[in-house]
Parts: structure tokens; C-alpha cells; sequence
């Protein structure tokens, strides 16, 4: 099927003009509601870019002259062959500063990590127990971002790994000044969801607890131009609208005020779950004394309030496994009630598979730990699970 795609390619580009041009595209970019990143050729084949910031982790894909009509994905990051076209095949991305090449007739690709300086930076703490470093994207070697990451445990540090090993912390949070470990102690990070900045040079933080609207038909200006933002004190979990009227129409969830990272696909109103990346939700006229949405559990309600925090904490507990572990397609859920749903997330704390059967294919899920969470009632049953 490859040498297919690659003979197709390979025809096609015999007849291209050097005036296309090719780009990159994806969750960074929010699939093209950004500019996409250009990139460069002497020969309409060979296609470079430097120092390409990956703001987040998710889907990438190439595509010819910022149109969907000639694209490439792939299974393998950070390098592999890609394939043209299709839905589904997103390359698995993950946060960085990369040195980006594409040939379009060996559809050979790679992610390098760009120069020294630029990816010496990341963090670690209670989300990670301490065992691993997150790395923060950069554009100048000097300031240092990522968006949107998930924290499920408190307590942070920064670190940077090259050219020698250093790690900061602060007394304050959300945002201060680091200085050196063991000076310092851990930043008291609290659990939720947060934008991160951080400057090399003035050891400046920031934890910025990642917004989250409501944007759709029913919404005005009410043609999917203006989020109207929601409240949250819980570290951007739980997420309120107070007084509010809506129309007739359909609306989502999203954050940080672009696609992202949106949510939807719930009919039953006034409350249902969401998922990312859903159809739109319709929604009735009205105005709600309360909008309420739980991005980690996806539950919203109109003219109601849904689980706050976490939403597995006010959970009786039961007893849940799952087997075989490390798995690489078929798993099966052993629990001690008999009927129940499945969500499993990623580290993010992004759902990423959701079931009401104990058995579950998670071949398409990429290699590495996920949190199974198993709810019945108001019983819940949690773990984690390992794909290869």
C-alpha cells in the first residue's frame, strides 16, 4: 500500500510547479485556523524548515498550499512515511523545537530536535513522580512555553538538562521567580489544567490556568466567531457561566480559544458528557442560571451544576484491573460490579477511548501509560494501563 501512495506522489509531484508551496499543519496550529509553517525548496521535492515550535502535544500532517485537497500524515514521530491523504492518520506530535524535512518522493519525514539552547528546558514533579522531564517549546532559546497541560498531582520543578543539569523551584504560585534546588523548594503547583512561561535569563514563571468558553450558533455574536469565557477556581477543571442566555442553535466547549482542544457530541440537553473533538451540541433557548462543564470528566449541564474537581474524589470506591499489562490490542477490565463504562486518558488527562464494554481493541492508541477510570453509579474504580 505504501509503494501505492509513494508511485501516486511521485506522479503527481512530476507535474508541480515550484510556485506551490508546502506547509505544516495541526493541533499547534489549530488545523489551519493558524497560518500554517512554510516550508522550503530548491527542487519542489527535498522540503525543509528550522527551528519549528510544536506548542502541544497532538495531530501533524503536510500539506500543499494551505488546502486539504493534497495532504500527507503518518503513524511514526519522530520520523517515518507518511501517506497521502485520508482521516485518521495524524502524526503523533509531541511538544518541541524541531528542524522539520519532507520528501515528496520517498515521503520520508523527521522531527529533529533543533540546536542546543533550544530544547534544554522542561519540567518535572508530582504529575510525573518526578521520574521524567516534560519539555517547554521555545522560538528564541530564551523564553520558554507549552500550552495546556494537564497536572494531575501538585508540586513542580524546572529543569533544564543541557549543557549541564539545573533545577529550579519558588515559594510562589502562580507565578515568580525561580532560584536554584536545593535553595529553593517546589513550586506549589496546584492539580488542573495550565499555559506555562518561562524566561532562561530573568528566571520569571508563570502558571496561567488555561481558559475555557462556550462558541457556536447559539452564541452571540452567534456565528462562531466570539467564545464567551467561563469561570473556574479550581485550576481550570470545572468551568461555570452564571445568568446566561443562550438561543436556539448548537454551541461547543473549547480552550484557549481556538480548536484545538474543543469538546461536544452530547444530544441529551440539558446535560450530557462531551468528548474532544465532538460533533456540536444542540442546545434550547433560554436564559440558565447556571452553565456548567468538567473538562476532565466532560459532564456539562444547562441550568445545573456538574461534579467539581476531578470528579472521581465524591466516587465510592471498587476494586478494578486490568489485563493483559503491558497490552498491545485487546484488553479486558475485571471490576467488582458487572456493568460499567470505560474512559481512558492519556497523561494529558485527554480522553482519548471511551466504552461501555470490559473488553476494548486499543491498537490505534500510541505506545506509552494511560488512566483507566471504570464508573458504575456512583462507584468508580481507577488504574493505569500500559500499551506497547
Amino acid at each position: 500500500m505504501k509503494k501505492l501512495f509513494t508511485l501516486i506522489s511521485a506522479f503527481a509531484f512530476a507535474t508541480l510547479s515550484y510556485a506551490q508551496t508546502m506547509g505544516i499543519v495541526g493541533q499547534f496550529t489549530n488545523w489551519g485556523t493558524d497560518p500554517d509553517i512554510p516550508m522550503t525548496s530548491s527542487d519542489g521535492v527535498q522540503w525543509d524548515a528550522t527551528g519549528v515550535v510544536i506548542t502541544t502535544n497532538g495531530g501533524i500532517k503536510f500539506r500543499l498550499d494551505s488546502d486539504w485537497a493534497t495532504n500527507w500524515g503518518g503513524a511514526g514521530f519522530p520520523s517515518g512515511t507518511a501517506e497521502l491523504g485520508g482521516f485518521g492518520n495524524d502524526i503523533p506530535g509531541v511538544a518541541g523545537t524541531y528542524d522539520v524535512s519532507f520528501n515528496t518522493t520517498t515521503l520520508e519525514y523527521s522531527f529533529t530536535a533543533a540546536s542546543t539552547g533550544f530544547n534544554e528546558i522542561g519540567f518535572t514533579g508530582g504529575f510525573n513522580s518526578y521520574n521524567a522531564v516534560e519539555p517547554l517549546a521555545t522560538l528564541d532559546g530564551v523564553d520558554y512555553f507549552k500550552t495546556d497541560f494537564f497536572f494531575g498531582e501538585p508540586n513542580v520543578l524546572i529543569k533544564r538538562t543541557a549543557p549541564s543539569t539545573t533545577l529550579w523551584g519558588g515559594s510562589a504560585f502562580p507565578s515568580g521567580t525561580a532560584s536554584e534546588v536545593p535553595a529553593s523548594s517546589d513550586i506549589p503547583l496546584t492539580v488542573g489544567y495550565y499555559n506555562i512561561s518561562f524566561n532562561k535569563n530573568t528566571l520569571a514563571y508563570n502558571f496561567a490556568q488555561v481558559p475555557v468558553g462556550i462558541i457556536g450558533s447559539a452564541v452571540p455574536p452567534y456565528d462562531w466567531s466570539v467564545d464567551v469565557p467561563m469561570t473556574s477556581t479550581d485550576g481550570g477543571i470545572t468551568h461555570y457561566l452564571y445568568n446566561y442566555t443562550i438561543a436556539d442553535g448548537v454551541l461547543k466547549f473549547r480552550a484557549n480559544g481556538g480548536w484545538a482542544t474543543n469538546w461536544g457530541g452530547g444530544t441529551d440537553f440539558p446535560a450530557d458528557t462531551a468528548f474532544l473533538g465532538g460533533s456540536d451540541i444542540p442546545v434550547a433557548a433560554g436564559t440558565y442560571d447556571t452553565i456548567s462543564f468538567n473538562r476532565y470528566t466532560g459532564q456539562y449541564s444547562f441550568g445545573g451544576s456538574v461534579a467539581p474537581g476531578l470528579g472521581i474524589n465524591n466516587l465510592e470506591k471498587f476494586n478494578a484491573s486490568v489485563y493483559p499489562v503491558p497490552a498491545e490490542d485487546i484488553i479486558s477490565f475485571v471490576s467488582d460490579v458487572k456493568e460499567f463504562e470505560v474512559i481512558i486518558r492519556d497523561l494529558a488527562g485527554k480522553v482519548v477511548m471511551r466504552s461501555n464494554s470490559s473488553t476494548l481493541n486499543i491498537s490505534e492508541l500510541k505506545a506509552g501509560t494511560y488512566i483507566y477510570q471504570l464508573i458504575s453509579g456512583n462507584r468508580s474504580g481507577t488504574g493505569k494501563l500500559i500499551k506497547k
